[in-house]
């Protein structure tokens, strides 16, 4: 009987233990970096990039702000760098802190820190540049399997200028980024309502960075205290710049609209100092947990490159952008970075089946005749985990497939 009782208390007993092990233990690295976020802190960050006044890009307070994010990422140990852009006519920094890690691959938290030129910008984009800091703080005694990198970027509101520079030039080196989290205007919250949402906005290729989201608050929502409201993508943000290069991101955005928003009123004092640490854990969770993912599949579409015009399948110019002009037939190359083996590579034409290809390399022509802007999908299919990646393009094709020989 002694015996029977004691079982019935393992029993009973093991599904804690379990739940603890999962959210609430000692060895917890992501309750350590939640719990590691502090409403004070974040004041202090907001209120020294508030203090600077507006602070457009090219300016001295612009050069100010980055200079102190700098100092904020070198205090904090981390290897910090200057990414210098130019772009029709403007010039500014982007401020880089790297995390390595074990692989090459690449997972990025971002926000910007200029303001419009009327504005202090405490909410647009101080409260995402203050998620950064606080980001560096508490990731900064941690490793990772993949590297993060927590940037800041300039020429945001002149038309996301500094992450087009960086986004392209990351393209053209062929880096390896799983993921931009972007957060941009995170601390305006009024209601109760407000106050426990925050929308995630993202294209079809990388609603996985919301499901990874939305994992951290299935299991760790009591330390949090937010919802998800999942919509599709908007692309007011810098996470635009590295989905219009074929890498996956999200945009995490108040559930509030700030009617402060770009005028001398964007101050301290409209900031929801609670609702904006609890976007700050959630967004510091979902980077932890991706960047201790595994990555079973990678799939890149590498031709048609973006940013150039093609003959069929010859480049004939390079385009200082992420626009794919094509005349002709287009033949895609896709290129796979995978732990298993590779069955095929299923491919589209604005979301039609099309063809398959079996063996490396994977390629293959589209002969549609087509005009102005289509999208091209490719998914490879592993032994038990699949990948996509898709590519818009502008087409001029008048010569169908079977006509070619």
């Amino acid at each position: 009987m002694k015996k029977i009782v004691f079982v019935i208390l393992i029993m009973l007993v093991i599904p804690y233990l379990h739940s603890y092990n999962v959210s609430g233990g000692s060895n917890d690295k992501i309750l350590e970096l939640i719990n590691g976020v502090s409403e004070e802190e974040l004041y202090h960050y907001d209120k020294t990039i508030q203090d600077f006044g507006p602070h457009p890009t090219g300016s001295e307070e612009c050069n100010a702000v980055g200079e102190f994010i700098y100092n904020e990422f070198i205090r904090y140990g981390l290897n910090t760098t200057y990414h210098e852009w130019r772009m029709k006519g403007l010039e500014g920094k982007n401020v880089i802190a790297t995390i390595p890690g074990e692989t090459n691959f690449t997972v990025i938290l971002s926000a910007h820190y200029d303001s419009v030129d009327v504005s202090p910008g405490a909410d647009d984009d101080g409260s995402g540049t203050s998620c950064l800091l606080m980001a560096a703080k508490v990731l900064s005694n941690h490793t990772f399997r993949h590297t993060i990198k927590l940037i800041a970027f300039s020429g945001e509101e002149n038309g996301l200028y500094g992450s087009s520079v960086y986004a392209r030039e990351a393209y053209m080196k062929g880096e390896k980024i799983l993921a931009d989290i972007q957060l941009d205007g995170v601390g305006h919250a009024v209601s109760r309502e407000g106050g426990s949402t925050i929308r995630l906005s993202t294209n079809g290729e990388s609603t996985w960075i919301t499901d990874m989201a939305q994992n951290m608050i299935d299991n760790y929502g009591n330390h949090i205290g937010l919802k998800i409201l999942r919509q599709r993508d908007f692309a007011g943000s810098d996470h635009q710049s590295f989905l219009n290069y074929g890498y996956e991101g999200v945009f995490f955005l108040e559930y509030e609209f700030n009617p402060y928003y770009h005028s001398p009123q964007d101050t301290i004092e409209h900031v929801n100092m609670s609702y904006l640490a609890k976007v700050c854990k959630l967004a510091i969770a979902t980077l932890s947990g991706v960047a201790d993912k595994d990555v079973n599949i990678f799939t890149r579409i590498v031709k048609p490159e973006r940013g150039a015009i093609y003959f069929g399948d010859r480049k004939i110019m390079e385009l200082n952008s992420y626009h794919t002009i094509v005349f002709g037939r287009i033949r895609v190359g896709v290129e796979i970075t995978s732990g298993e083996k590779i069955r095929r590579v299923d491919f589209y034409f604005d979301g039609e089946y099309r063809g398959t290809d079996e063996e490396n390399p994977y390629e293959y022509e589209y002969g549609n005749i087509a005009f102005f802007k289509h999208n091209i999908r490719a998914v490879a299919h592993g032994e038990t985990n699949e990948d996509g990646n898709e590519v818009e393009m502008t087409v001029f094709n008048i010569i169908p497939r079977y006509w070619l020989s």
